[in-house]
């Protein structure tokens, strides 16, 4: 794992969220890639001409996409002081999700910021769902109150014998190495198909954490439920980041969270790395 992706939120300074991310790019030794996105709309209703309301905000957008572009050679020179290689700064205008969708394909960790009390909708549990959804990368989900600097003394994992749930292990395996202590909280119950290979926990572990402590947890229903008590055992347990799979399904064109997920997303204060379900 070494590019990263994140979604700059200010223009004038480095926001808390792009600097957690170069930090994070710096402890891989890889690369950042900070994108910032003019929102581009009009306001529902208006007593104003339609053609001087496109005009003016198309010179909004404009001057914010001037004011971004000025900021480049500030970026380098800061990421690079951290340890970032070859840090790129961006800006374009439009949807945040159409935006890093276009530019995943070329990365391997996506870093948002979760802020259910932010103006912002991408800060919110649904708009961070939706980024993780629209990018299919990995995706490290900081709290407003996170540190720039993601401690790895405890890692957390969450367990149900899922492929989603491997896949969050193995994007997770950076940072598992990295850890002091490791535990998987396995909920793991009778295979959902039986028909399938078993995905065996403690092979991956053989392979790449020998050291992990297993410790059995009660699934429930995979609702809410599930969600508090995963919550609630990583909080236990002081956990320093909690991975999961990241699950929901679509509804039309939007990402809907599953009840885990949402749930996780709407009550954490640990910082999570989570893997939707493909």
């Amino acid at each position: 794992m070494h590019d990263v992706l994140v979604r700059s939120r200010t223009i004038d300074d480095w926001d808390a969220g792009v600097r957690a991310a170069a930090r994070i790019a710096a402890m891989l030794r890889g690369g950042l890639t900070a994108v910032h996105v003019v929102p581009v709309g009009l306001p529902p209703l208006s007593p104003y001409d339609l053609g001087m309301l496109v005009a003016a905000a198309a010179l909004e957008v404009a001057r914010q996409r001037h004011e971004c572009e000025a900021r480049v050679d500030a970026f380098d020179a800061w990421a690079t002081s951290l340890g970032v290689r070859g840090p790129a700064w961006l800006s374009c205008a439009g949807d945040a999700a159409r935006a890093l969708r276009y530019l995943a394909g070329s990365h391997d960790l996506l870093v948002a910021w979760l802020d259910p009390a932010s103006d912002d909708p991408w800060d919110s549990p649904a708009g961070v769902g939706r980024l993780a959804s629209a990018t299919g990368l990995p995706t490290i989900v900081l709290p407003s109150d996170a540190s720039d600097e993601l401690k790895l003394d405890t890692v957390v994992v969450g367990w149900n014998g899922s492929p989603c749930a491997a896949a969050a292990l193995h994007a997770a395996r950076p940072f598992v190495q990295r850890a002091t202590r490791v535990v998987v909280l396995d909920g793991a119950g009778a295979p959902s198909e039986p028909t399938l290979p078993t995905i065996d926990l403690h092979r991956w572990l053989t392979r790449h954490c020998a050291d992990a402590e297993v410790h059995p947890i009660e699934a429930g229903d995979g609702g809410e439920g599930t969600g508090a008590e995963l919550l609630a055992a990583a909080r236990r347990l002081n956990a320093d980041l909690l991975v999961m799979g990241a699950y929901g399904h679509a509804r039309l064109t939007e990402w809907a969270l599953g009840g885990v997920t949402r749930h996780v997303l709407g009550h954490t204060d640990l910082p999570l790395l989570l893997r939707h379900e493909r």
